[in-house]
């Protein structure tokens, strides 16, 4: 999934996650933010934050939503915000 933030200041961030592997990945123009490998999870719902811009601040929170039973076979919602405000959705 990748979607802007910014008006003057513009960035694109992209969020990719592999359920087989579980590899999951969220850059900024290219620039890593997080980049990890999840195996098992209680939560069914995991959350990242953080702050992108120097001069046009902004604070994006991507959050992933999953089944209870089976999730590695079923589609998982994955929902990005910018200033609170739903901007991208998807499924992983």
């Amino acid at each position: 999934m990748t979607f802007p933030v910014g008006d003057t200041e513009k960035h694109t961030v992209v969020f990719s996650f592999d359920k087989f592997w579980g590899r999951l990945t969220i850059t900024v123009d290219g620039q890593s933010v997080v980049d990890t490998v999840r195996g098992f999870s209680v939560s069914t719902v995991k959350t990242w934050a953080f702050e992108v811009g120097q001069q046009e601040r902004h604070a994006v929170r991507i959050e992933k939503h999953r089944a209870t039973f089976f999730a590695g076979f079923r589609p998982q919602q994955v929902y990005a915000f910018v200033d609170d405000a739903l901007v991208a959705q998807g499924v992983a």
